[in-house]
């Protein structure tokens, strides 16, 4: 006979005559806590026996979809997601010691579909039953002005201290350079002035052809 699925349990075969095994299977179970589903046999003749089937817990956990998540040069917003089945869960953010990417954490996070603020429980506690999806975003990252890729560990603890981190990279910014003149005139004596270089790299000075320099100066 054919099998039957009853909730999370399948039943095979779901009828039969006689004396016969019957095997019953579960799907794999996300949820913090046991669960349990009531079934009944029941003969043509009309007796009846009661079976309890329960399933075992997972383990508390939390997950990124991936180990990593990148911003634009330009700054903008970042959004990474997971799964898990605490009650809580906890964000923070830690810049790396060198090139270092400052990210501002929002208030609330969504889990399961809802608004949550950080750090505290989560309303109806979805991760009982199965694991559900959380979600946060980043806003207003600023420009990267450097010419270095900046980064930082985005860690997300459940109640229970298990952890995921994310690490986060902003693309290098555009190399740059600013003088605050465009033209000098030095004296008959070639008397020295000066001009200050603004820049977020590295520079040498060279000669240039005068068409050159009269494109750069959008002439």
């Amino acid at each position: 006979m054919a099998s039957q699925k009853f909730g999370f349990v399948t039943v095979d075969p779901v009828s039969g005559s006689g004396d016969q095994a019957v095997n019953f299977s579960g799907e794999k179970h996300t949820g913090r806590l046991q669960r349990t589903i009531n079934l009944a046999v029941t003969t043509n003749g009309g007796a009846k026996k009661a079976l309890v089937v329960n399933q075992a817990a997972a383990a508390e956990a939390v997950r990124s979809d991936s180990p990593n998540a990148s911003v634009q040069k330009t700054g903008g917003n970042v959004t990474i997601t997971g799964k898990s089945n605490s009650t809580k869960l906890t964000f923070a953010v830690a810049p790396a010691e060198d090139n270092g990417l400052t990210l501002l954490l929002p208030a609330n996070y969504t889990a399961a579909g809802k608004t949550t603020a950080n750090g505290e429980v989560i309303a109806d506690d979805p991760g009982a039953a199965g694991e559900f999806v959380w979600s946060i975003t980043i806003s207003n990252v600023p420009a990267n002005v450097t010419i270095e890729e900046l980064t930082a560990t985005l860690k997300v603890t459940a109640a229970g201290g298990q952890a995921a981190n994310v690490t986060v990279t902003q693309a290098a910014g555009d190399s740059t350079i600013e003088l605050d003149k465009k033209t000098i005139n030095l004296d008959v004596n070639g008397a020295q002035q000066t001009v200050n270089v603004t820049s977020n790299d590295s520079w040498t000075w060279a000669q240039a052809a005068a068409r050159t320099v009269s494109r750069m100066m959008g002439r």
